[in-house]
């Protein structure tokens, strides 16, 4: 199986919809998702609740025919705690939100956050972590009823399935659920990673045994169908100055596209 984790075209925050560039983006995603031409067609989606990913994701139920099922708990982790100095604003509008957090700071405990340390050493992540959990539970019965079946970090196989299902999410939800797949301290996924608007990553369930699959990421936000497109990356209206240097360029990885 093969699990598509697809960000929400560029959004206009407030409305909870798409820009006009956010509506040539998901344009250009659905033409890539229908050509079956860098990997197979989706057979089945889903969708966050929320307004810019449903926008999304029907350009894509258009040009396949198919319905996207809703799936509450892939909402954007906007009611998260964000980080205490990081303003009063929601992540999107001027809230540094957890997985904004510069990668310095993550990387310089010694020694490193574990999947078990950063709850207790990074003082900002002790009011998400049952969030967190609950979050990884959804997942694990999500994909259980596809027929994989957690159990620790590997998944048994109880029905082997050569589907490519796409969801249709966000940027903080995404990375979040990347770290319950790959086992990897979400930490320190959110301060390595980014998922552009419009990104597709793909996440192979592996198979080498009879019994047992585990998540493989073989493509990371890739919007690939933007540059076939001729589109770029728009600048959010939303970053903000950078709050850490005097550099005139917005926070956040897109202030740092050279």
């Amino acid at each position: 199986m093969r699990l598509l984790i697809v960000r929400h075209a560029d959004p206009e925050y407030h409305g909870d919809t798409l820009t006009e560039h956010g509506h040539l983006e998901a344009k250009a995603l659905a033409e890539r998702l229908a050509s079956g031409i860098v990997q197979r067609v989706p057979s089945r989606l889903y969708s966050s609740p929320m307004g810019r990913a449903r926008a999304t994701s029907k350009y894509v139920e258009d040009a396949l025919n198919l319905t996207a099922e809703v799936e509450e708990w892939t909402k954007e982790l906007s009611d998260w705690g964000r980080i205490s100095s990081g303003g009063l604003g929601k992540p999107g509008e001027g809230g540094l939100a957890l997985w904004d957090i510069p990668g310095e700071f993550i990387r310089s405990f010694e020694p490193s956050l574990t999947s078990d340390s950063q709850w207790d050493l990074f003082e900002d992540m002790a009011s998400v972590r049952e969030d967190y959990n609950q979050l990884c539970a959804h997942s694990d019965s999500f994909l259980a009823r596809h027929g994989y079946v957690r159990e620790g970090g590997k998944y048994r196989i109880l029905k082997p399935s050569e589907d490519q299902i796409a969801v249709f999410c966000h940027g903080g939800f995404g990375l979040t659920w990347l770290a319950h797949l790959l086992q990897i301290p979400v930490s320190l996924i959110w301060s390595s990673f980014h998922l552009p608007p419009s990104s597709v990553t793909t996440v192979l369930f592996d198979q080498r045994s009879d019994d047992y699959a585990t998540p493989r990421v073989i493509g990371l936000g890739d919007v690939s169908h933007l540059y076939k497109a001729g589109l770029e990356i728009p600048m959010s209206r939303y970053e903000k100055p950078n709050p850490y240097s005097n550099n005139p360029r917005p926070s956040g990885v897109k202030g740092n596209f050279w």
